[in-house]
């Protein structure tokens, strides 16, 4: 009978210890603060003064303001973003596209923290135009960022070959330096994250961009599926509404045009 009593005692200390494993392996990384990257890119974020800024950076740190989360945001390159939240090494990334192969890895929230407005950008002096048939530029060496998805439409061009030379980089500077230099004919970006890059590279009048413009995608706040989030995108999803709802979206958006 002792025998028993123990044998039950043990089971139930060990189901307990199961419990409280559960609870802190899902939960850890909310005891202190949410850890999120994103891309270094201006005007949507990068770093002034020691401390990210940009339109993103504001949106993001306000609606967890409001939902009662502290976050730590960490800029880095595209490519290296989407490998930390795939690993599970932070908890968030933004802004990512809604995608097949990034679902299998990310979460993501319900509201989009921004319309991304794809473009073509060429040299000042050259003489390709784009009419809104993605074909024709088949024979043109295109660069692009590395790890950057550009929506459906441009991505199954460079994926199934269409377009042929295709040059990668990890920078928008560097994609704005080599497009000068005519390393490529047409490089494909974010309207204001190429237009701000070369404004700041003193080039704006170097380059021009073509229009129409290639694709506007709604782009979102994501987190890793290593860990349950349902809580705090619920909170974000909230927060963000207000946001909008108030005005406050908005002006943000306004004190970076």
């Amino acid at each position: 009978m002792e025998r028993f009593a123990k044998t039950k005692f043990m089971q139930r200390l060990l189901g307990l210890l199961f419990i409280i494993t559960a609870m802190v392996t899902t939960n850890f990384i909310y005891a202190g603060e949410l850890v999120l990257v994103a891309a270094d890119s201006a005007p949507t974020a990068y770093i002034q003064n020691g401390k990210p800024a940009g339109i993103l950076v504001d949106v993001v740190t306000e609606a967890f303001r409001r939902a009662g989360y502290p976050i730590t945001i960490r800029l880095m390159p595209w490519a290296r973003c989407l490998a930390e939240v795939r690993k599970g090494t932070v908890d968030g990334i933004f802004s990512v596209f809604k995608l097949p192969e990034r679902e299998v890895f990310l979460t993501y929230t319900d509201i989009p923290i921004i319309i991304q407005v794809e473009s073509f950008f060429v040299t000042a002096d050259s003489d390709i135009t784009f009419e809104g048939d993605f074909s024709k530029l088949k024979d043109t060496k295109i660069g692009i960022i590395l790890g950057t998805s550009y929506g459906p439409n441009i991505d199954g061009l460079i994926r199934d070959g269409t377009w042929k030379d295709v040059t990668k980089t990890n920078h928008v500077d560097s994609l704005v330096a080599m497009l000068i230099r005519k390393r490529f004919d047409v490089a494909v970006g974010y309207r204001y994250v190429v237009l701000d890059a070369a404004k700041k590279m003193g080039v704006l009048d170097q380059i021009k961009e073509l229009t129409p413009g290639a694709d506007s995608i709604p782009s979102y706040l994501a987190f890793t599926k290593k860990r349950d989030y349902t809580k705090i995108i619920s909170d974000f999803n909230w927060a963000l509404t207000s946001m909008k709802e108030d005005g406050t979206f908005a002006a943000i958006y306004d004190k970076y045009q």
